[in-house]
């Protein structure tokens, strides 16, 4: 009987500490922050969001229609992006066993599938948080998918957020030739 209440005060505690540090892997979808963003881009109020359910989902995210008055407005895409962890960008990224920084984002995207804006809503990488620039993410309006957006060409390298830079933009251009492949 000693020895079972031993193991119990020695690894309940443990237990406890590890899963209070556990990150929660589930997006959070940022309404408040999604309808400001759909009021300034659409130009309009009270747009529904409903889930996509068409499209295969990406395991990284999820594809919304926009509607007003059950008419299509335009599309919206709530995904994650991985980062390596500072001090880490040089490990093989194919090992999916490591622990990754992270950051949340979403897409507004117009009935004609083309970008009309893209924000950085959950960053909770310890670098590159350059990657937030409102500046720097204008260079995807207007994306339709029908060319390549190399980075350091097409789109504009940022010093210090290499490593998010890059995997915004292979995100970004994933999500919309997925989008791109639903007849409209």
């Amino acid at each position: 009987m000693k020895r079972i209440l031993i193991l119990i005060v020695l690894f309940v505690p443990v237990w406890i500490i590890q899963t209070a540090f556990v990150a929660d892997d589930s997006i959070a979808f940022p309404e408040k922050k999604i309808q400001r963003t759909l009021k300034k881009v659409l130009k309009m109020e009270g747009i529904e969001v409903e889930q996509f359910e068409e499209i295969n989902q990406p395991s990284s995210g999820s594809f919304y229609l926009l509607k007003f008055n059950e008419v299509l407005q335009g599309y919206l895409y709530v995904g994650r992006v991985n980062s390596c962890r500072s001090g880490g960008c040089s490990i093989n990224q194919e090992d999916y066993d490591l622990s990754y920084e992270f950051f949340d984002y979403f897409i507004i995207i117009d009935t004609l599938k083309s970008i009309k804006r893209v924000k950085v809503f959950n960053y909770q990488a310890t670098q590159g948080h350059e990657v937030m620039s409102i500046g720097w993410l204008k260079q995807f309006v207007g994306y339709k998918g029908d060319e390549e957006l190399r980075y350091g060409k097409e789109i504009e390298a940022i010093s210090g957020a290499t490593v998010s830079a890059k995997s915004l933009n292979t995100d970004i251009q994933h999500t919309i030739k997925l989008l791109m492949e639903i007849p409209n």
